[in-house]
């Protein structure tokens, strides 16, 4: 069965040349005109679904029922038969649920995966006599430290075995050689 939105018109939902007509609030159906100028009128609280012609004279009766009346039928706003089919986006409609969830699902692996491979690379590193653990901090770089220390790159590089000057993450501890 299909879904309907509240943006769905009834160019969409009615065969061509219906077109709805009226209201009553009182009974609460709604009536329709074909293009041969027949009147069809909804179940009372329905404005889409089953229509019934209506007779000149008498209103038909509701009834689930009803097979052996001789009044016509129409079903979900096309008459039985008809080669009209409902548009893609209502046939896709009941899709998008689906693709929503398993889009969601695929989000969140991708930052589960992500985040626990990011501690993983962490290196410890336990500094020898003659060095200064220094904790790395925003905008340090390799030079700049050698330079503070008054060491050459090459010797921070050396005792920092693994050190990669421009993956260096905030946090992260380095040995710095003592002058």
């Amino acid at each position: 069965m299909a879904r309907w939105s509240e943006y769905d018109t009834d160019e969409e939902r009615l065969p061509e040349g219906m077109q709805r007509i009226g209201y009553d609030a009182d009974t609460q159906t709604y009536t329709f005109r074909d293009a041969d100028g027949a009147m069809w009128e909804s179940a009372p609280g329905n404005q889409y679904g089953q229509l019934r012609r209506v007779n000149d004279t008498t209103l038909p009766s509701y009834t689930e029922d009803d097979e052996s009346s001789p009044t016509q039928r129409l079903t979900y706003g096309r008459p039985e038969g008809s080669g009209r089919r409902a548009s893609w986006r209502q046939e896709m409609m009941p899709l998008l649920n689906w693709f929503l969830l398993v889009g969601l699902f695929l989000l969140v692996m991708v930052w589960f995966i992500s985040r626990g491979s990011r501690g993983s690379t962490e290196v410890v590193r336990s500094c020898d006599d003659g060095m200064t653990p220094y904790k790395i901090k925003a905008g340090d770089t390799c030079w700049a430290l050698a330079e503070a220390n008054s060491v050459s790159l090459d010797t921070l590089l050396k005792n920092n075995e693994g050190l990669d000057c421009d993956k260096l993450s905030v946090g992260e501890t380095i040995c710095v050689p003592t002058a």
